[in-house]
């Protein structure tokens, strides 16, 4: 079966279509797991929601890939991601979020993040991309389209013609599509009304929002419960420094209502690594954060400061999507997938 977009028949499951912008002709190694592996995995996955998915307990955030500005071409390259992503799914990673805007302006080149998935997807067994979970992000505000090209973002047809083009990019339907964030042009039962259009059509095997606060994401589970679409997951910014989602009751509502929260910047831009001290010198609380959380790796099995922490979301029962940008940072997070703190009350106040 296929989706037809523009002319072309995009496959509706398995590989991307698309050439490889980079590990042209080469065959991944990656292979899906037999059954025993997928025994052992069980403690590293999760469900995405109500959405009937599954997927890992760590994600990764793909925001600077392909953009020039965060250093995409000089301090590493498309070779190098094509590492990190063939180490974190050779290693258990489901979870890879994207978004339109993400390296947007090397759209026209194939080397946009939404590019870059879709052509290390392509390498990949078709039963491991099966498995992956590949999510991607629409914009929500009216002159989206001078930075992505398109009509202006005016109405929930523009919303859907917007997914069929991140569709096009990562060669393959997506498995979640969100709304990044609420915008006050598009009133939320246009909003729903895109997502529950993105599933009639098939193209997404789930739907979410992002950056909702707890009576946006109970205005939108309403809206598509009505219309019979499960909302899988609303992604919102999370961490050990910043719990501000779980202090205004969105984390607590989000569980009643079996929507997953996916947590962005669960290491806040790696002031929550070994690292981190150079980051904010002269900040106290953060010193001594950083202080207890090596402590709490130490005594958990020489654990470090960044798979506590993540750990710490994952305990809270949301998927972090910290970034990577070259296999060495995942070598650092893969643990944190199978990892559980017997010191995490130390934390938790």
């Amino acid at each position: 079966a296929a989706v037809v977009l523009g002319g072309k028949a995009i496959p509706s499951r398995g590989l991307c279509s698309r050439r490889g912008a980079t590990g042209k002709g080469r065959r991944s190694a990656v292979r899906r797991a037999g059954a025993s592996d997928e025994a052992g995995a069980a403690s590293t996955t999760r469900p995405l929601g109500a959405s009937g998915l599954k997927t890992s307990k760590i994600g990764i955030g793909t925001l600077q890939w392909g953009d020039e500005s965060c250093g995409f071409n000089s301090a590493y390259r498309a070779t190098d991601l094509e590492e990190a992503f063939r180490c974190g799914v050779e290693n258990g990673v489901r979870f890879w979020d994207t978004a339109e805007v993400y390296g947007y302006k090397l759209h026209k080149f194939l080397q946009s993040s939404e590019c870059l998935l879709g052509d290390y997807c392509k390498d990949l067994d078709s039963g491991v991309r099966e498995d992956l979970t590949i999510g991607s992000k629409v914009f929500t505000i009216p002159w989206t389209n001078m930075l992505v090209g398109g009509s202006p973002r005016l109405g929930k047809d523009a919303l859907v013609s917007a997914l069929k083009a991140s569709v096009e990019r990562v060669g393959a339907p997506l498995d979640l599509w969100s709304i990044h964030f609420p915008f006050p042009t598009f009133k939320q039962s246009v909003l729903m009304d895109a997502l529950k259009e993105a599933m009639d059509l098939e193209l997404t095997r789930a739907v979410g929002v992002s950056n909702y606060n707890k009576a946006q994401l109970e205005e939108a589970h309403a809206l598509c419960a009505a219309s019979g679409v499960p909302l899988a997951s609303n992604q919102v910014k999370y961490s050990l420094m910043d719990r501000k989602a779980e202090k205004e009751g969105l984390l607590k509502r989000a569980n009643e209502l079996d929507v997953a929260i996916v947590a962005y910047s669960p290491l806040e831009s790696g002031k929550l690594t070994s690292n981190g001290a150079a980051k904010d010198p002269n900040n106290k609380k953060l010193l001594e954060l950083l202080k207890l959380l090596e402590f709490v790796g130490v005594v958990n099995g020489g654990k470090s400061i960044s798979q506590v922490a993540l750990n710490f979301v994952v305990e809270k029962g949301m998927i972090p999507i910290p970034a990577a940008k070259v296999d060495i940072q995942w070598a650092q997070f893969i643990p944190s997938l199978s990892l559980s703190l017997s010191f995490r009350s130390s934390i938790t106040r």
